[in-house]
C-alpha cells in the first residue's frame, strides 16, 4: 500500500477497505463499468500529465477502420449488418516500453494492492499482467477531430485513467 499513498487519494478511495470494495462490486455489477472519480492524488495527476506532455512528440499516430469487434469489413455478413458496419480510430499512442520504470502508471500498474482491488470488485481469482511490452499501458492522444471508434475490447476487462479531456 505504501507504494500508492502518493498516486491513489486513499481517502476518497479506500482500496484496501472491504465496504468500499464491496460497494464498486455492486456498482460494477449493475452497470458493467465502474467510474471513479478524482482516483488520482492532483500531485500524481500532474505527475502523469507531464510525463505525457513529454512523450507526446514520440507519439505514434495512425488511423484505422474497423467494426465494433475489431475486424475488418466482412463481404461474408450484409453490409448492413451492425457487426459489419465500419468505424474509425484515429488517435497517438505511446506505448508501455517507452515509459520510465518508476513512473506512477508503472508504479500502479505494478501495485500488488492495486491488483488485489481490480480482483476483488471483478470476483477475480487471478489476473495477470499483458505480457506485450507494447500494450500493457499506453498513453493515447487524440488531437482536434479524431477519435476512438466505438468497440468491444478484446479483453476481459480494461481500465481507462483519463487524465485530461479531449480537445
Amino acid at each position: 500500500m505504501e507504494d500508492l499513498i502518493s498516486i491513489v487519494d486513499l481517502k476518497k478511495h479506500p482500496i484496501n477497505d472491504y465496504r468500499y470494495i464491496n460497494k464498486c462490486n455492486v456498482i460494477i455489477k449493475k452497470n458493467s463499468l465502474l467510474v471513479l472519480e478524482n482516483f488520482l492524488t492532483k500531485n500524481s495527476l500532474k505527475i502523469i500529465l507531464n510525463e505525457a506532455k513529454s512523450l507526446e512528440k514520440k507519439a505514434f499516430y495512425c488511423k484505422q477502420k474497423h467494426t465494433i469487434l475489431l475486424n475488418k469489413h466482412s463481404d461474408k455478413l450484409d453490409k448492413k449488418d451492425p457487426l459489419n458496419e465500419l468505424m474509425i480510430s484515429d488517435k497517438g499512442c505511446i506505448p508501455h516500453d517507452m515509459l520510465n520504470t518508476k513512473s506512477d502508471l508503472n508504479i500502479l500498474y505494478n501495485s500488488i494492492c492495486f491488483q488485489n482491488f481490480i480482483k476483488k470488485i471483478l470476483n477475480l481469482d487471478n489476473i495477470y499482467p499483458y505480457l506485450d511490452n507494447l500494450s500493457s499501458i499506453n498513453i493515447n492522444y487524440y488531437q482536434k477531430n479524431q477519435q476512438l471508434g466505438w468497440h468491444f475490447d478484446n479483453a476481459s476487462f480494461a481500465i481507462t485513467l483519463m487524465i485530461q479531456a479531449s480537445p
